[in-house]
């Protein structure tokens, strides 16, 4: 399902003219592959951070800019969207990887500080990525963690709080700074359901390590929502990006199962995915329940607040 437009309709003229040159990394990921079209349909210019402009143009179309380097970028950007990161549960978490998570988070924060600072760059907004391991992973049922949470630890949490605290230098060249902490996105042929689609599909899909561990998600379309909500509204400071009705494991696995009509009758204990997934597996047995406390308060709506309604609208449209 798409990201309407609020208005209802097409851009008009006065659209036109409160249009904005953005510039976004990541944003041929699985979230900016989605954010990409849906603001440039509503008439902002749109320049991409990627190491391959020709892929990028093909997955997003040549009224996009592309480049692969900061100092490429030649005239004033009004919004930063930095959503860069490689793929935290792509790979083992070995010390070669660990590094390479740090670098495109980390690392590309600290260059697009200093590409802006050197060039005299001014923003009105600036959105930065980061995550809900900032408040650290812990196995079973956990307190509800809110955005005046403190951090947690481990390497997810150590790796998120250098990634937020990266950012901290945009303060002095921007009118506006969120930090968005992001849970679980869900949405058709990508993220973590991408992974989990072909197992439970064949009927071999079940619950992992205790069952009780926490899942803050979000759905893909109510992210992009939450972008749009953002722009328009003053928040700042860190954002939750997940929806209000975390989930157990066992929950989310039997709501799937259900969402595709499969059984869910094959668990994973503990021991085995420690075994498989390493130090990473933190990221399975773990969890934290996080709260979207801002967004709501500013009085954002989710469209899809249920795992079971948007798991359903998911696998009719998968």
């Amino acid at each position: 399902m798409g990201v309407p437009n609020k208005s209802g309709g097409h851009c008009g003229r006065e659209d036109r003219a409160m249009s904005k040159h953005i510039l976004i990394t990541g944003g041929t990921g699985f979230i900016g592959s989605k954010l990409v079209p849906h603001w440039g349909s509503l008439g902002h210019r749109i320049t991409v951070l990627t190491r391959d402009p020709g892929r990028g143009a093909r997955l997003l179309g040549k009224s996009v800019k592309f480049v692969k380097d900061f100092a490429e970028v030649t005239d004033k950007v009004d919004w930063v969207i930095n959503l860069a990161g490689e793929g935290i549960a792509d790979k083992r978490w070995s010390e070669p990887r660990k590094a390479e998570l740090r670098a495109s988070r980390v690392t590309l924060t600290e260059s697009l500080v200093r590409w802006a600072k050197s060039t005299g760059q001014h923003f009105e907004l600036v959105l930065t990525g980061s995550a809900v391991g900032y408040y650290g992973s812990v196995a079973g049922s956990t307190p509800s963690f809110n955005e005046s949470s403190a951090p947690g630890t481990g390497f997810s949490a150590s790796l998120c709080i250098d990634w937020e605290q990266a950012a901290d230098p945009l303060q002095e060249i921007s009118e506006r700074i969120v930090w968005l902490r992001t849970g679980i996105v869900l949405g058709q042929h990508g993220g973590m359901l991408k992974r989990m689609w072909l197992p439970f599909s064949l009927g071999l899909g079940g619950v992992i390590g205790s069952g009780d561990q926490i899942i803050s998600w979000i759905h893909r379309d109510d992210y992009i929502r939450a972008l749009d909500f953002i722009t328009e509204h003053s928040l700042s400071g860190a954002v939750n990006m997940t929806a209000p009705y975390p989930a157990m494991n066992r929950e989310f696995t039997r709501t799937l199962g259900r969402a595709i009509n499969r059984p869910t009758l094959f668990p994973m204990p503990a021991f085995a995915a420690g075994m498989v997934f390493g130090e990473m597996s933190e990221l399975l047995l773990q969890g934290q329940k996080v709260l979207p406390t801002a967004l709501m308060t500013a009085g954002f709506t989710f469209q899809y607040p249920n795992l079971s309604q948007a798991l359903e609208v998911i696998a009719a449209e998968w």
